[in-house]
């Protein structure tokens, strides 16, 4: 089966983290015995083309490289949106391309699986020319705010009532949708997944990791990283060994610098910037808590690779949060909610005990998320739809 991916966000380049879910499912997808080929936007610094262990990968240019903003942080489009009033004039010539994009790959194709809602939006476009069943899969800020913005909206449900079938990262997605009068012919709850060849130390205990309270995603409001940063200030006396970590990038990292100097912990509090997808796991092998913060999420895909590191995570009660974190592998909170937090992150960092059990837990949980189990259940909706 030969399988054109069409995707907003992918890895730059080897190693990369950002859209590194993405990458890992069409190699799972690969894995299964399919062709897979994939179709995404172009970033200043990529290549236009290029083979990644297998997977042949385009991206074309839609303006030249100092003008192309759309993917210029991790945060998605909707925050492009947001924030910089060129992002919707850069829109138009990346539509074009890409939907010529497709119409050249489209030939080869058996199916066409779209990642998120534009993407979506980009082959139902063109399917009068390429005419092969597709599916959209919804993974978030696509659907939590894109589907705010009228125009967005009516595109997006032409193209997911018509796709073949729409995938759901999880079922607040799938629940949402149907809230906003979207009713596609077929959806499927089949969560993002992650790859075990990537963990491979032993997972270390609570005495053997390091003083760390860590943060990993974009770093702008949708991810409540102010919250985390005002409670570890509360509680910073009781634990005046430990550091905060932040690992992202995005356009509220200068305010939070700034709030960490007020609260004299520009020494405690760490930013990291974007990494490298490996790092990022390393750094999460040696932290002692995860924390998830978020007044918005699809799924968190980042707290099931903590899990897979026996890493226990503190997460909001919010979106597909909660179909993954719980009191087994973890505490799950109100949103916004200070005090909560500060709970949490003590009973995290000081009860050696309550760690252990939850780590325990944290490790069950991810052995539900392998991406070669979750990779046959999407194979299995191609076939359908063939």
């Amino acid at each position: 089966m030969k399988v054109l991916i069409v995707t907003t966000a992918f890895p730059r380049w080897y190693g990369d983290g950002r859209g590194a879910f993405i990458y890992e499912a069409a190699q799972a997808i690969k894995r299964q015995g399919c062709e897979v080929q994939v179709v995404a936007m172009h970033v200043p610094g990529a290549k236009t083309h290029e083979w990644m262990d297998g997977i042949e990968v385009i991206r074309p240019r839609y303006l030249p490289e100092r003008w192309e903003i759309l993917a210029r942080d991790s945060a998605g489009l909707p925050q492009a949106w947001r924030t910089n009033p060129w992002a919707k004039l850069a829109l138009v010539p990346f539509l074009v391309v890409q939907a010529i994009a497709v119409i050249n790959c489209s030939s080869n194709a058996d199916i066409i699986h779209g990642n998120w809602t534009l993407s979506g939006a980009i082959v139902w476009a063109t399917r009068w020319w390429h005419r092969k069943p597709y599916l959209v899969t919804i993974h978030g800020s696509d659907v939590f705010q894109g589907l705010e913005k009228l125009l967005v909206y009516w595109i997006s449900k032409i193209s997911l009532e018509r796709a073949g079938a729409v995938i759901a990262v999880s079922k607040a997605l799938a629940q949402k949708v149907r809230e906003k009068k979207i009713f596609p012919r077929r959806i499927e709850i089949i969560t993002n997944g992650i790859d075990f060849s990537q963990i491979l130390s032993p997972v270390k205990s609570f005495s053997e990791r390091d003083n760390i309270i860590l943060f990993v995603g974009s770093i702008f409001w949708r991810k409540g990283v102010s919250y985390l940063l005002e409670a570890f200030a509360n509680i910073s006396a009781i634990i005046p060994d430990y550091k905060l970590i932040l690992i992202g990038e995005g356009d509220q990292v200068s305010v939070l610098k700034n709030k960490a100097k007020e609260y004299k912990l520009e020494d405690r509090v760490i930013f990291e910037g974007a990494l490298p997808h490996q790092e990022v796991i390393h750094w999460m092998q040696r932290s002692k808590v995860l924390v998830l913060p978020s007044v918005e999420e699809g799924q968190g895909v980042v707290l099931i690779e903590a899990m897979a590191c026996g890493t226990p995570c503190i997460g909001s009660n919010v979106g597909g949060i909660p179909e993954i974190l719980s009191s087994v592998n973890g505490w799950l909170i109100p949103p916004g909610d200070i005090q909560a937090l500060e709970k949490a992150l003590k009973e995290a960092v000081l009860s050696e005990e309550q760690w252990t059990a939850k780590s325990i837990g944290a490790l069950e949980t991810a052995r539900n998320f392998d991406w070669d189990k979750i990779a046959r259940k999407i194979v299995l909706v191609y076939e359908s739809l063939i």
